[in-house]
């Protein structure tokens, strides 16, 4: 006994050192281990078919997921076949939405609409001059850097009960503690987080109507033909007025028939493109 104490007091930086690398060892493997499998096209998926990895469908819309509604627009408005997957895990990116095609794998909805515009040689923003191009991208920047994180602390920490009780949030209540602390960490830190609630709900409103002015009388945000601008706005419009809470100021703003321009906005590109919008949220 007196043989192993000497041996461990004097061997313990070896002894510790070796003890740190077989746990650090046992990690590793184990995350080798339960790392997904690398999909192969054409036996886990079909070849020439668009795999488009979501949340499952919404109650209200086809998706709680802006960025999914943004890209799952595109796909219909560029007529790419596509499937989705609801077998909810993180993208390559750690992002959701994310894709799979012909042995590709991408994440970033920018991205992967790059992507798809080099394979299937479209371009939704053909029409519009340089300068038209520079411009919708602003604005696009504007709705999905600065209205999305408004809507995203707006539902997920000032009104997360809310997004529970009426049914819009389709993840287990359970996660609600969670989910909150997660969504307030990232909204604190891009700076929409630091505001008051009341704060947050007046630069939505002022949001709403800025983008209603933007819009006037035209069919689309850069005119009579969409772009890829309107895949954006719609994606984070339509969490706004059908994936919000009721009691959201911006939400009773769009029903509250003052921006009747910007609904009808809306009505237009859900109808044309999304005429199956009832069937994928009946029975949720």
């Amino acid at each position: 006994m007196e043989n192993i104490k000497l041996f461990c007091t004097t061997n313990w930086i070896n002894i510790t050192a070796g003890l740190a690398i077989s746990v650090t060892t046992i990690i590793i493997l184990r995350k080798i281990r339960n790392r997904p499998k690398k999909r192969v096209c054409g036996i886990d998926y079909p070849a020439d078919t668009v795999i488009l990895h979501q949340f499952e469908r919404g109650k209200t819309a086809p998706s709680v997921g802006h960025f999914v509604m943004k890209l799952e627009t595109f796909l219909r408005v560029n007529k790419i076949t596509y499937q989705s997957d609801f077998n909810f895990r993180n993208g390559p990116k750690g992002k959701v939405p994310w894709i799979e095609y012909n042995g590709t794998t991408m994440g970033d909805s920018h991205m992967i609409i790059e992507m798809l515009n080099k394979e299937f040689k479209i371009d939704m923003d053909s029409h519009l001059s340089e300068y038209e191009k520079a411009v919708a991208w602003a604005i696009q920047k504007w709705i999905e850097e600065y209205m999305y994180w408004l809507n995203v602390h707006t539902r997920w920490v000032i009104l997360t009960s809310e997004m529970f009780e009426e049914g819009l949030a389709n993840f287990s209540s359970a996660l609600k503690p969670l989910i909150r602390r997660k969504a307030l960490d990232m909204t604190f830190k891009v700076g929409i987080g630091r505001h008051s609630n009341s704060e947050v709900h007046d630069l939505m409103v002022n949001d709403l109507r800025k983008f209603s002015q933007l819009l006037g009388n035209k069919n689309y945000i850069m005119g009579d033909k969409m772009a890829v601008v309107d895949c954006a706005a719609f994606g984070i419009l339509s969490q706004i007025r059908w994936c919000t809470p009721s009691k959201c100021p911006g939400t009773k703003l769009l029903h509250s028939g003052e921006l009747s321009n910007v609904v009808s906005y809306m009505d237009r590109i859900k109808n044309t493109y999304w005429p199956d919008w009832e069937s994928l949220t009946a029975d949720k």
